[in-house]
């Protein structure tokens, strides 16, 4: 990657989790049940078993994803959630409660040590993805770990990234070799295909 994308990456990620931090916690509840409201009325959702999702970390200021994960549960969908191994790796568990989770030193819920049951990744129909913004052509610019980028790639399952119309950049992304394109973001106003 060459330094002029990463420290455009760098720019627009302070710019866009500045922004995100902005909002008010009822904003940010009120436009993240709009966003799961517009995900389980896609074909896509409709028509997934087993959907991985990440667990939204609060203070980040994320799109809430516990309210969506425990109406995925109520409704039988299998799901999956992501846990942080090293070398910027995720492994993935089954899960049948927000019970079961338990707070990393990052401040991300994940599965409690050795307790649920590994996920093979072919498996999965649909996997819900953070974003710190994305663009319309479906780029997704994330924390800069490379976590979901090494996750997602060659991974056959739908790809939904989520975040708020704040950031949305109505230009292209910077992008490189490893970044790996989405297929879906969902907005509290839009739905990107």
């Amino acid at each position: 990657m060459g330094l002029a994308v990463e420290e455009q990456k760098k720019r627009l990620r302070k710019r866009f989790i500045s922004a995100r931090n902005a909002l008010s916690s009822n904003d940010l509840f009120s436009k993240s049940r709009f966003i799961s409201s517009r995900l389980i009325n896609t074909k896509a959702y409709l028509d997934a078993e087993v959907i991985h999702c990440y667990v939204s970390i609060n203070r980040q200021n994320e799109v809430a994803t516990r309210n969506l994960i425990e109406h995925m549960l109520g409704q039988g969908k299998k799901v999956v959630v992501p846990k942080m191994e090293g070398e910027g790796r995720l492994s993935h568990f089954y899960i049948q409660g927000l019970d079961e989770l338990t707070e990393n030193s990052f401040g991300v819920a994940e599965p409690k040590e050795k307790k649920q049951c590994s996920a093979k990744v072919d498996n999965f129909d649909l996997i819900i993805v953070p974003m710190v913004s994305g663009d319309v052509f479906k780029n997704r610019l994330g924390y800069g770990k490379g976590y979901y980028d090494r996750f997602l790639e060659g991974v056959n399952a739908t790809k939904v990234g989520f975040l708020f119309d704040l950031q949305l950049y109505n230009e292209k992304l910077p992008t490189d070799k490893f970044d790996v394109q989405l297929d879906i973001l969902i907005t509290e106003s839009k739905i990107v295909t």
